[in-house]
């Protein structure tokens, strides 16, 4: 059986108006399930155990995360969120690329409501420290490695130049929230104003939905389907899924898991 994932409790603290978020989480470092009191002060010190990864998902950052791999489709001229919708797709990948996809988005959503306590702005610029630390085996290269992935995995039925646009705004979608994601950890570290910060948060935050407003809603449902059964089947709360708890998903929820 391939290595299975664990789920993440809310890892930011109480304050965070965000019940159902969850903390930033990376490429796996351990295979330790994260336990369900994780705080946002553990995760940004690093003694917090990271969730376990499949295999095919563990290994996308080294693989795609280099410069050529991921130069933006061309022509660079697509405007995000817009013409790409247009785009004839014959089949999208497996949910199996979604959810990775949909753990970040439930951190940036935590990280939007987090930043509006300043009390929890230096663990947040401590937590996005680690995020963009690494080179190309960062957290930020793998999430950008498995929306890559996604992207090539992409069956179009389509003239090339509606094909390029799509994939732009895909891109560009990554690019953006990654960048904005950079943006809030340096004003975190240069004393920006309130302002400033959620701005960038919400900037991330609203580029990542744009990523999504591209994914087939029926997969995004899919996945929060997912979690919410994952939560439920994890009868002892301890972060991680045994056989026989496993056992309680659905047959499709078990492949994807």
């Amino acid at each position: 059986m391939r290595p299975r994932n664990t789920y993440l409790a809310v890892a930011a603290a109480a304050s965070l108006a965000c019940p159902t978020a969850r903390a930033f989480v990376g490429p796996a470092k351990t295979a330790a399930a994260r336990a369900s009191d994780t705080s946002l002060q553990a995760e940004a010190d690093g003694t917090s155990p990271a969730v376990g990864r499949r295999a095919f998902l563990g290994s996308v950052a080294a693989s795609v995360a280099l410069g050529p791999v991921l130069a933006p489709p061309s022509p660079a001229n697509a405007v995000l969120g817009g013409a790409a919708k247009g785009a004839r797709v014959a089949s999208f990948p497996g949910v199996e690329g979604v959810e990775p996809m949909y753990e970040l988005k439930l951190s940036v959503d935590a990280l939007a409501a987090g930043v509006k306590n300043q009390a929890q702005w230096p663990l947040i610029k401590k937590r996005l420290d680690r995020f963009f630390k690494g080179a190309i085996l960062s957290e930020k290269n793998f999430y950008l490695g498995v929306a890559f992935q996604y992207m090539n995995d992409i069956k179009y039925d389509d003239d090339a130049a509606y094909v390029r646009m799509d994939k732009q705004a895909r891109f560009d979608a990554m690019e953006q929230c990654m960048g904005n994601l950079e943006r809030l950890k340096n004003d975190l570290g240069s004393g920006a104003d309130a302002g400033t910060i959620e701005a960038d948060a919400r900037a991330a935050q609203d580029a990542l939905a744009s990523w999504f407003a591209l994914v087939p809603p029926a997969d995004v449902a899919a996945v929060e389907k997912l979690f919410l059964d994952v939560k439920k089947a994890d009868a002892d709360r301890n972060g991680v899924l045994s056989d026989e708890e496993l056992a309680a998903l659905p047959l499709e929820e078990q492949e994807v898991w």
